[in-house]
């Protein structure tokens, strides 16, 4: 990967090991415990001006790259565990939403993303048309 330095390829290293963390809790745990993890149910993660917008682009870009090269799913839960994880080891609150979109009669989707302020890490950018219907911050 051309162009990249050292803190990118580390940066890449951790995602991919949380990624791979993340993948085995949701396959292995039980939700009312995974909820546990995440924080707070129905509390949003207090609004931290000290927010390093470098540390949440950083995370945000290695749980993409990391994602696109596991062998295992990666889909948007486990991008947002992984990344709050990522984030909770920088001191920096975390918000998990979750939330479902009825697009016709027979098909509905649900969809999870991290907040951070008004930084939307993973499950971007198009959430506007998910209803929330739960979040969990810590």
């Amino acid at each position: 990967m051309k162009g990249r330095t050292l803190s990118d390829y580390l940066l890449f290293a951790e995602a991919w090991i949380f990624l791979a963390f993340a993948r085995l809790v949701l396959v292995f745990v039980p939700f009312r415990k995974i909820a546990k993890m995440l924080g707070k149910a129905m509390y949003e993660a207090p609004a931290d001006l000290q927010q390093d917008p470098i540390a949440l682009a950083g995370v945000s870009t290695a749980i993409i790259r990391a994602g696109t090269r596991s062998p295992w799913r990666t889909k948007c839960f486990e991008q947002a565990i992984a990344a709050k994880i990522m984030l909770r080891l920088r001191g920096i609150s975390t918000t998990v939403y979750f939330g479902i979109n009825k697009s016709n009669q027979s098909e509905m989707r649900a969809h999870a993303w991290l907040k951070v302020n008004n930084t939307i890490v993973t499950g971007g950018p198009d959430i506007s048309q998910f209803t929330i219907v739960s979040w969990f911050g810590s």
